[in-house]
């Protein structure tokens, strides 16, 4: 991870995609395309080192055992500083876990003083946005039902 001692604010690129065959594809260069975009639109140092390929945010690895979740500790320890930034694609690349079960991470994060960015609809999700605009809350909570559902529906048709 970058150093902690940069001058300008710190954002977190991070990068997942739930199997190894899409590394194949365009998702890793978008995504980390709308990373550097925003941190040099913003004048933020970007780390790129949260990368989680081949792990599920269905079943939650990204946060047990993935990048993730090495993210997350570092939040709680407070080696992240407050002001920093994680940037994702949308909200599904953090977790698609039932609402209950995302929403955690994602409040933990809001909370530490980090400001999540959604790169595809340049939301904002920080402590202020959120007290200022609860719906903003809200809608955070239906794209993450959203999320669940997708995944869902796309394990059973696996199955059948």
């Amino acid at each position: 991870m970058v150093e902690e001692k940069a001058k300008k604010p710190v954002a977190y690129s991070y990068v997942r995609m739930s199997s190894k065959q899409q590394i194949k594809g365009d998702s890793l260069r978008r995504q980390l395309e709308l990373s550097r975009k925003y941190a040099a639109e913003h004048d933020l140092v970007l780390d790129e080192t949260l990368n989680d390929i081949g792990v599920s945010a269905w079943t939650g690895d990204n946060l047990k055992d993935g990048a993730l979740g090495r993210f997350l500790k570092l939040v709680s320890e407070g080696r992240i500083k407050r002001g920093s930034y994680l940037l994702v694609e949308s909200l599904d690349r953090l977790s698609r876990q039932q609402v209950r079960n995302a929403i955690g991470p994602f409040v933990d994060i809001i909370n530490a003083g980090i400001s999540i960015v959604t790169l595809a609809d340049r939301q904002v999700y920080s402590e202020a946005t959120v007290d200022e605009n609860w719906t903003q809350l809200m809608m955070s909570l239906a794209i993450m039902s959203r999320a669940h559902e997708e995944s869902q529906i796309k394990s059973q048709r696996l199955k059948e």
